[in-house]
């Protein structure tokens, strides 16, 4: 779906075939030519899997629960009970809105990268342990190499990973955390320098841009975090206020508590975790301000991506309202620590009921989709059995997407990479007749204009089509015309209904 079509184009129609070859091509490529890693991970996975979509999404869903095992052990390395580091993790697995990292394809590097920085964390904390200068100068040197190995497979963690001081802080004194710390950014910024801004090319917003793309990620995520993370229904500032209430009575009790208080050291670890889940959040968006307003926390469907590290700081959040919650709730009673690490639990398992029905509906909607694009993609085949080389098809009817952000053919790649693989033609170019495309009919060509196609606001040259090797077919009804002349242009322009945003 998507994406999928176009990279399963690009590996389908590489010049040459063999792992290296195809890798070199790929990376020829502008999505892929900063990250080397993901470039290799995907043709990897084409060369083993083929374009067996079962097996793809079967290899997803177990990278996705690798990444949560991988955060299993990190937070069992940092003191967490099993009880409670489990359920952070079955909850970031169930995770509504990010969703995308389990359905669709194209975003299978990103709990890829998220593992390898988890891990990096992991061999770095046993680096720290270590007592003989050989064995740690080794794990520290895998730790940074796994960092590297995350930026290059896709960059979303790279924020994580440049405030490594405030994990390692946890876990070891302010003095060894800054050595390692300056050794990460001293390793990582010289990559990120070499590569990986490179992905950023052509996206950049103004300075203002950022800004304001700034606030509108900050106003988003407090949406996220009231209608969807938690089951208020309601973006008011009152519902974060009530929220509040709980850190900020948590705060009070253990400042009043005497040291002794055995539950003043489990306050004290719910708010540090509290803490840590809004860096995490913060940082994982921090890496989108840049970029275009796309990048959104709300952004449904496929854009919900955005969400793949912010995620685990969302139920770090979550959760440690709850516990501090359950802390205060029971505390001075008897076996205080599992029983509030039980009801915290209990709470989770209710607000998981309505997360699992989003995840339910998104994969609905992203079978539904992939259902259109073969009824879509049959039909064409069906009606236009054999189009001349260099044809360019313009497909109407079918809706742009199934659900909101859950396409079914909406960009210029991807109709055109399923066209081409459809035929086993790379030649073929494929476009869909959006709400507000318009058609100039030349003299002897094509011209497609309007909101999706224009640049800067004229009629698109590069898309424009010869008649004869035209073609306009209504995928709803099975309409087709070969546009051989202007007048059958003008007909067809007037007379072709655009394809609707929604289906119905």
């Amino acid at each position: 779906m998507s994406d999928a079509w176009s990279q399963l184009s690009l590996y389908e129609f590489a010049p040459t075939h063999g792992l290296w070859d195809t890798f070199s091509y790929f990376e020829e490529q502008a999505n892929f030519a900063p990250r080397p890693l993901q470039a290799l991970y995907f043709v990897t996975l084409y060369e083993v899997f083929g374009d067996h979509v079962g097996l793809w999404l079967t290899w997803q869903i177990a990278t996705n629960v690798l990444m949560v095992l991988a955060l299993f052990v990190l937070l069992r390395r940092l003191s967490l009970r099993p009880l409670d580091a489990a359920v952070i993790a079955i909850l970031v697995l169930i995770f509504p809105a990010a969703s995308s990292l389990r359905f669709w394809t194209p975003t299978i590097q990103a709990p890829a990268a998220i593992t390898a920085a988890l891990l990096g964390f992991i061999v770095a904390l046993s680096a720290f342990d270590a007592k003989r200068p050989r064995p740690k100068a080794a794990l520290h040197a895998a730790s940074l190499l796994l960092f590297v190995a995350s930026l290059l497979f896709y960059e979303v963690a790279l924020p994580i990973m440049l405030a490594s001081v405030l994990l390692y802080r946890l876990y070891v004194p302010w003095r060894q955390a800054a050595l390692r710390w300056a050794a990460d950014w001293a390793v990582l910024i010289p990559v990120v320098l070499a590569v990986t801004l490179a992905s950023s090319a052509g996206h950049e917003e103004t300075e203002a841009g950022i800004w304001a793309h700034a606030k509108v990620i900050f106003e988003s995520s407090r949406a996220l975090f009231t209608t969807v993370v938690l089951p208020f229904g309601s973006i008011d500032w009152h519902i974060v206020g009530l929220v509040a209430l709980v850190p900020a009575a948590a705060i009070l009790v253990y400042a009043r508590s005497p040291l002794t208080d055995p539950d003043r050291r489990q306050l004290r670890r719910w708010l540090v975790v509290l803490a840590s889940g809004l860096v995490v959040v913060t940082l994982g968006y921090a890496i989108y301000v840049p970029g275009t307003d796309y990048y959104n926390p709300l952004g449904p469907g496929v854009a919900n991506r955005v969400n793949a590290v912010p995620s685990i700081g969302w139920v770090l959040v979550v959760y440690a309202v709850l516990m501090l919650a359950a802390t205060l709730a029971f505390r001075g009673l008897p076996r205080a620590r599992p029983i509030s690490s039980i009801g915290a639990a209990v709470a989770c398992a209710l607000i998981s009921v309505g997360w699992v029905r989003s995840v339910n509906d998104y994969s609905d909607y992203f079978t539904g989709a992939y259902l259109e694009d073969v009824r879509v993609l049959t039909t064409i085949r069906q009606e236009i059995p054999d189009p001349r080389p260099d044809s360019t098809i313009w497909t109407f009817g079918q809706p742009v997407e199934f659900a909101p952000g859950v396409p079914v053919f909406g960009n210029t790649w991807d109709m055109t990479g399923s066209v081409q693989l459809q035929y086993d033609d790379p030649t073929l170019t494929s476009l869909v007749g959006q709400e507000g495309t318009t058609f100039h009919c030349k003299q002897d060509e094509v011209l497609p204009g309007g909101p999706t196609y224009a640049v800067d606001g004229e009629p698109n040259p590069a898309l424009s089509s010869p008649y004869g090797r035209t073609y306009f077919i209504d995928t709803s009804t099975g309409r087709v015309a070969q546009i051989g002349n202007r007048r059958q242009c003008l007909r067809a322009a007037r007379s072709f209904e655009r394809s609707p945003i929604l289906l119905g």
